[in-house]
This record gives C-alpha cells, sequence and structure tokens, in this order.
C-alpha cells in the first residue's frame, strides 16, 4: 500500500539532480517560487541548482562565486520579504557566512562573514517584522544570535549570546521557529540530554529573552539536534531523537508552556524533520535502522497523535530537507548514499 499523505496526492518514487555533494542540502524558493537548491560540494564551496520558468531543472550545478574554501557543514536558505534569498553557513575558521541574492530571482552579492567563534551549523528565521534571526552554538558552548539591523538590509549587528552551556553537544545545531504571537523560541540539545528552550519576550523582541525552560523530560537521554515547526494553530512543535524512538512535544494553547512530551512509531536513527502539509496536517520524515526514509503524519489538524511510519525508500547518509514547490506540494530533499543529490515528491494520484 501506498504511504499516506495529503488526500488526493501519492509519493513519487525518487529523483536525482546528480552532483558530488557534502552534507546536507538547503532548499528556498526564489520570488517566483522557483526552488533553488544549495550544496556544499567537494571543495567547500557552495554549488547552487534552480528550476527553470517551466519548473523543470537546470542541467549543470552552478559554483557560487568567492565561497571557495568557505564552506564546512550544511548550509542552511530562506527568503526574506523582499522576494531575496539568504544563505547562511558556518566556515572551517568557525566563522558564520552570509550570502544574499542581489537581483531578485538572479544573482548574488559577495559573501560576509556576520560572526565568528561558531561550534555548530547555524538555524535561522524571519522575526514578525522580517528581519532574519541567526542561531548558533558557540565555541564557548553557549548559545549565540545575530540579527539582521534592518528588514532585507545587508547589514547585520554584533552577535549577542544567550548563554547556558551546550557542553560536549555544541557542535550539534540549534532549531528556530516562530508562534501565533510572532515570537522567535530557539531549541539546543543541552549539557544533560535534554532539549531545552528560550524565546524573545515579545515579537521582535532580538535583544529581549524569556530564559532557558525544559522541553524533554529530565535526563532524556537525548541523541543528536532538535527540530521544530509551527503547526497549523501557529504552535511550535519540537521534535528531537532518544535513543532509536522519537519524540515530540508542542505549545500549550495560548502559548504558555509546552506540553508532556509524546513518541513517534518505528525504530529511527536520525533526528524526525517537519513540514506544513497543504491540508494543514504535518508530515514527519525519519530515517529508520535500515537508512530509508519513512513518513508519518498527524491524523488530524494539530492533533498530537501520528499514524504508523510508513516506507518511501531511498539511502540517506544524512538528514531528509522538506521544502514546498510552488503549488504546497512536498519535495523531500536528501544526499544519497553515492553522494549525489535526491529528493522525493508528492504528486496527484
Amino acid at each position: 500500500m501506498a504511504p499516506s499523505t495529503t488526500p488526493g496526492y501519492a509519493w513519487k518514487d525518487g529523483f536525482g539532480l546528480g552532483g558530488g555533494i557534502v552534507d546536507d542540502p538547503a532548499v528556498a524558493p526564489n520570488a517566483d517560487d522557483r526552488l533553488q537548491v544549495f550544496v556544499r560540494g567537494g571543495g567547500s564551496d557552495l554549488y547552487t541548482k534552480w528550476q527553470d520558468f517551466d519548473w523543470t531543472w537546470a542541467k549543470d550545478w552552478q559554483p557560487i562565486p568567492n565561497t571557495a574554501g568557505t564552506v564546512d557543514g550544511s548550509p542552511i536558505a530562506l527568503r526574506g520579504p523582499s522576494g531575496r534569498i539568504h544563505v547562511f553557513w558556518r566556515g572551517p575558521d568557525n566563522s558564520i557566512w552570509h550570502l544574499r541574492q542581489q537581483v531578485i530571482n538572479g544573482s548574488w552579492a559577495s559573501p560576509e562573514r556576520i560572526a565568528t567563534g561558531a561550534a555548530s551549523n547555524p538555524a535561522a528565521a524571519l522575526n514578525a517584522d522580517g528581519r532574519i534571526s541567526v542561531f548558533y552554538n558557540g565555541t564557548d558552548r553557549a548559545l549565540w544570535h545575530v540579527d539582521q539591523v534592518q528588514v532585507d538590509y545587508a547589514g547585520f549587528a554584533q552577535p549577542d549570546s544567550l548563554a547556558g552551556d551546550t557542553a560536549a553537544n555544541h557542535r550539534l545545531a540549534p532549531t528556530v521557529a516562530r508562534n501565533g504571537e510572532g515570537r522567535l523560541q530557539v531549541f539546543v540539545h543541552g549539557a544533560a540530554d535534554e532539549i531545552w528552550g528560550n524565546a524573545q519576550k515579545s515579537a521582535d523582541a532580538t535583544g529581549n529573552w524569556i530564559g532557558y525552560f525544559r522541553v524533554s523530560d529530565q535526563n532524556a537521554g537525548v541523541v543528536g539536534s532538535p527540530f521544530a515547526v509551527t503547526d497549523a494553530d501557529q504552535r511550535i512543535r519540537v521534535f528531537w531523537r532518544q535513543g532509536t524512538t522519537g519524540y515530540h512535544a508542542v505549545e500549550q494553547a495560548g502559548y504558555t508552556a509546552f506540553k508532556a512530551p509524546q513518541t513517534l512509531s518505528g525504530k529511527i536513527v536520525e533526528t524526525p524533520t517537519a513540514i506544513l502539509a497543504m491540508d494543514g496536517r504535518l508530515e514527519v520524515f525519519v530515517i529508520a535502522d535500515d537508512r530509508s526514509l519513512y513518513v508519518t503524519e498527524q491524523q488530524k489538524t494539530n492533533e498530537d497523535v501520528f499514524t504508523q511510519v510508513d516506507r518511501l525508500g531511498g539511502n540517506l547518509p544524512g538528514l531528509p530537507v522538506p521544502a514546498k514547490f510552488h503549488d504546497n506540494r512536498i519535495m523531500v530533499a536528501h544526499r544519497g548514499s553515492d553522494n549525489a543529490f535526491w529528493a522525493f515528491q508528492q504528486n496527484r494520484a
């Protein structure tokens, strides 16, 4: 039986875009909603491929100028309010780099360092006012953030510490999402293998945070980085792995606290990732102990109960990276065991 998904749609067998890539890819939509993919190449540089105007994919991977030797780890990408794509990554010198589209749907400015002393890959999100905030764990084991000065402005303020101690987990990336109040919340794998969060006191308050709160159980035995996403009712839901079991916890109504953690079905070996489907339910992607990709989904919109996992296939050495096409169908990008770019996609049934 085919894996379940949004009514009227089905999961199509994986397609490939070739290439020899390192680590997980990043995906973001252009201003005209054509997807663009970013990967770390074998020479520690950034390469990209995009959908053409007929929605097919460009033939060749293109190197992005001035990025040679600057990339270490997985890039991340998002679109700003003006339609320009922004890409962030950690460099081999522990700097956080920023690349910005100079022209909407087009060319790129030169990359710039916006922070130093980064131990982890970055995470990024838009504030309610459209400014980008970037989060990373520092070499000092604390959580840091660096924020845009103005909406879609190239400049970033000086990095600011949110303190805390991630200890030996400081190389694991944080995750961030925005809730219905417009407040960013960021989550880390803490020193005692627990998931901890911190939240803005009010929307856009990049310099004013409530302090740390625990999301997982005490001494949970968390493995890897967490992953945060926003439900249809705009509550943040956080996913993580304990041993070979996936867990998730969601904000209470009113955004006052997090509910008790719940489990996902199946045995997994990586952190679950998720995206909100067009029918309002979260689609969650996990890698089982056979390294294949599996999918589970909320039984009902905003519900804490998820379906049994269904196998999509593939062989994934890293994490699945979900994104949306222009028509809101989901694409799940990943690096294959052949180090090429692969993806699964929803298709009309």
